[in-house]
């Protein structure tokens, strides 16, 4: 979810299948349920709320950022990772719910109860992205011209590529995305790793290189990664779909009201240059309708941060999302598609 994995064309649906379990639960002033879709290779399945009241709706997807998290934003018990969230994507998808937003949120692949591989990886989450964005427009209690994508951190650039090649996507929320290829991203977060276990400029520079070295190969061809044991394989294969991903490319082709958001204690994105060159992004690609909202003393999580961030600070429970955020997103939703 916080991009860290330093070293860990688009195919069209085939199927798209819509499973209720039961009557659903409710909750304020919607109803929800679990759903499924499928796509070529995966079954993915996620939460459905739909208001009370008469539709058509307008809708969001809320998608998770990179990492074994799951629709809730929670980790997957399966995955054995220590990092203790407390289920953002579910309170911003519940926000949007009771102002009267139909809202899925779901499983990545190979996550919680959805099949597949590559969750983290480019082209089956656009795959499985458009199949969400179909599902949606196939609901009868959801307006098609007024589907909106909320993205965190990788998530959101998923929804910048999406966005840029979709002209029936009505408005984007990103949260904590960055706008520079990811190599760039993947470069700083190298250094305050480095630099937080107690490094020196020596220390850095050797572990820059080093992985600069490491894409020339990559681009080049030169490492082999079929000789490589299955999880080292996985994680360069993954550095090489992800290194030449810039948020800001795909920002200058998007013509739909935009809102980026971003805490200024955020570890995992350079903090304030991302979330301002993706802003001048959308900007230089003639749109003016792009809001910036920086939240003092957040995280990347978008939680209460004390006044000296850490990466162990990040692996500790400190209660959820800020309802700041929660109700930014909100009011801007409501603003934007009403």
């Amino acid at each position: 979810m916080g991009l860290t994995k330093a070293l860990s064309g688009l195919i069209a649906v085939l199927v798209i299948l819509a499973m209720f379990s039961g009557c659903g639960t409710k909750a304020g002033k919607f109803t929800e349920s679990e759903v499924s879709f499928q796509t070529a290779d995966s079954n993915i399945v996620g939460n459905l709320t739909i208001p009370e009241g008469k539709g058509p709706f307008p809708a969001v997807i809320v998608l998770a950022g990179s990492g074994p998290f799951d629709r809730n934003g929670d980790v997957d018990p399966r995955s054995g990772e220590a990092l203790k969230l407390s289920s953002t994507y579910k309170d911003i998808a519940y926000a949007l719910a009771q102002e009267g937003f139909v809202t899925l949120r779901y499983d990545k692949r190979g996550v919680g109860n959805s099949t597949g591989e590559g969750g983290d990886f480019p082209e089956p989450s656009l795959r499985d992205l458009k199949a969400a964005v179909a599902f949606l427009k196939d609901n009868p209690s959801v307006d098609p011209q007024r589907i909106a994508l909320v993205g965190h951190s990788l998530g959101g650039l998923w929804a910048l590529m999406e966005a840029a090649g979709n002209d029936s996507i009505a408005a984007l929320c990103v949260m904590g995305t960055p706008a520079k290829p990811m190599s760039e991203v993947l470069i700083e977060q190298i250094e305050w790793i480095v630099k937080s276990q107690g490094g020196n400029d020596t220390d850095v520079a050797v572990a820059v290189a080093r992985q600069r070295a490491i894409y020339d190969q990559l681009r080049s061809g030169e490492l082999d990664l079929s000789t490589m044991a299955p999880s080292e394989r996985y994680q360069y294969e993954y550095v090489k779909a992800i290194m030449d991903i810039a948020g800001a490319d795909y920002a200058r082709e998007i013509k739909c009201p935009a809102l980026i958001l971003q805490g200024d204690k955020d570890l995992f994105t350079n903090i304030p240059q991302e979330s301002q060159l993706l802003k001048e992004a959308f900007i230089e690609g003639g749109n003016q309708d792009a809001q910036l909202i920086t939240f003092p003393n957040l995280d990347h999580m978008f939680r209460p941060t004390p006044d000296q961030p850490s990466p162990q600070l990040y692996y500790q429970d400190r209660g959820p999302i800020s309802p700041d955020v929660v109700q930014a997103i909100a009011d801007w939703m409501k603003t934007t598609l009403r």
